[in-house]
């Protein structure tokens, strides 16, 4: 028996049937492509969630160039540890809990924030004393197994002092829960994790590396036009693949946008598939910085 449209995913293959307007809100939706780098981050996270309690626990630093997807691989790593409601007890056991570092260091926000993720509405006017008493409380009764903080480059907007402060704060939440910590962020992150001799030791780096025109690019893009729902494979040169990665600095959320874009014009005018030509002709070199204007 012939499959039809051979050339999409099984998941895809139902939405070819639909109209143009429905597929394309198909292809602007996000959407999980695997490819080994995220495949061993994901490895990684589930090591490092298994992992048993002690007095000094490993952690994780994924870092990268913003568009690399590091939020994307924390939240398909969130999917597959969904937090799990206990009716006898009435708490809601959370595997692994996720928060945004705050736009400049400060424990009081950053408490805030921390409460505000696991879903209970921090005291008014509390002092900072009591937020830490009622964070760890609330933690403690949830049994978290992995603590995530994201763009934690944030932390270069305070001071030296103001950096210590928080990363202290950070290493203090992780020793009394006995639970990894998981922190994203650019290569910003990893200098300030850096800077801190006693956290450094414990934190595992893992970058994200900009895309080049090789095997794993191919891949990544392979696994990308699989899930668009084009009635006709495209299938594409070197030439026009070299230049989907150039032309968009290697950043992933840049090549998803344009790939994406050319799916949908593909859909509207009826070509059904992504060409060299289109890819030739759209895609545009970032313009140098050294070049003045």
């Amino acid at each position: 028996m012939t499959t039809r449209w051979p050339h999409l995913d099984d998941a895809v293959r139902p939405y070819v049937e639909l109209s143009a307007a429905e597929r394309i809100d198909y292809i602007r939706a996000d959407r999980w492509i695997d490819y080994p780098r995220a495949r061993a981050a994901l490895g990684k996270l589930e090591e490092l969630l298994l992992f048993p309690k002690r007095a000094r626990m490993p952690n994780l630093l994924i870092f990268g160039a913003s568009g690399m997807g590091k939020t994307m691989i924390v939240e398909k790593f969130l999917r597959a540890h969904p937090p799990r409601f206990d009716a006898a007890t009435g708490v809601d056991h959370r595997p692994v809990i996720v928060v945004q570092m705050v736009a400049s260091p400060d424990e009081g926000r950053f408490y805030h924030r921390l409460l505000s993720a696991i879903g209970a509405p921090p005291p008014t006017r509390a002092t900072l004393g009591q937020l830490e008493t009622q964070s760890l409380r609330l933690l403690q009764e949830m049994t978290p197994r992995m603590l995530v903080i994201d763009e934690v480059q944030n932390l270069i907007a305070g001071t030296w002092r103001e950096q210590r402060r928080m990363l202290n704060l950070l290493r203090f939440l992780g020793n009394e829960l006995r639970i990894p910590l998981v922190c994203l962020g650019s290569h910003e992150a990893r200098d300030v994790i850096r800077g801190d001799a006693h956290l450094s030791s414990r934190f595992e780096p893992f970058g994200l590396p900009l895309w080049r025109h090789d095997d794993d690019f191919r891949g990544l893009l392979g696994g990308l036009l699989r899930s668009l729902p084009m009635r006709l494979p495209s299938e594409l040169t070197e030439s026009a693949v070299k230049r989907l990665v150039d032309g968009n600095g290697g950043v992933t959320a840049a090549i998803f946008r344009v790939v994406t874009g050319l799916a949908t014009t593909a859909i509207l005018d009826g070509t059904e598939r992504i060409t060299p030509a289109a890819i030739l002709r759209d895609v545009e070199f970032p313009p140098d910085p050294g070049v003045a204007a």
